[in-house]
C-alpha cells in the first residue's frame, strides 16, 4: 500500500483527478485488465529499459507487445535499449513492487514514451506501484505529468 499511497499523493499534489481501482493480485497487464473487467487496450503496461546512460519507461496497451527497434529509432539511439533486470528494478524503484512500476512517480530522470494508441484514449488505467491497485486517469494528465513523448512502440501484427 506504500507504493499506491506515494503515487496517489503525487497525483493529488499535481491536481490530477484519478480513480483508485483495487483488484485481486495480478502479475500481467492482461490479467489486470481481466480483474478490472476493462478492455486490455485501456490498460497501460510500463516496460522499463536501459539505454546505458538512463532508463526509459515505455508505456503501451496491455494488448500489445513492445518493438524495441521502433523505440530505439524513436529515441534516436545507436544501440537497442535492453530490458532492466528484476534486481535493477528493485534497486531503482524501491517504493514499487517489482513488475508494477507506473509511468510516473519514483526517481526523476526517466524518459517516458507512450504509445500513440494509448495517447489517443480519453482515459487510461495504470498500475499504482503494486500488483493489486490500479489508477484510472485522463490520458492528457498522464502525458503532461510524465512529460511523455508519443510514438509508435508496438510490434506490427
Amino acid at each position: 500500500m506504500i507504493a499506491t499511497h506515494e503515487l496517489t499523493e503525487l497525483l493529488e499534489r499535481e491536481g490530477v483527478a484519478f480513480e483508485l481501482l483495487p483488484h485481486r493480485r495480478t502479475e500481467t497487464a492482461g490479467d489486470e485488465a481481466a480483474a478490472l473487467a476493462v478492455d486490455p487496450a485501456e490498460v497501460a503496461k510500463t516496460i522499463v529499459l536501459s539505454t546505458g546512460r538512463r532508463r526509459v519507461r515505455a508505456v503501451l496497451p496491455a494488448s500489445e507487445r513492445l518493438d524495441v527497434h521502433k523505440l530505439r529509432d524513436l529515441l534516436g539511439l545507436a544501440e537497442t535499449p535492453r530490458l532492466v533486470s528484476e534486481e535493477e528494478l528493485a534497486g531503482a524503484y524501491p517504493l514499487f513492487e517489482v513488475g508494477a512500476v507506473p509511468p510516473v512517480g519514483g526517481p526523476a530522470g526517466d524518459r517516458v514514451v507512450v504509445d500513440r494508441r494509448l495517447a489517443e484514449r480519453d482515459t487510461v488505467v495504470i498500475e499504482a506501484g503494486s500488483h493489486s491497485d490500479s489508477i484510472r486517469l485522463r490520458t492528457t494528465d498522464l502525458l503532461v505529468l510524465a512529460q511523455a513523448e508519443i510514438g509508435d512502440l508496438c510490434r506490427s501484427c
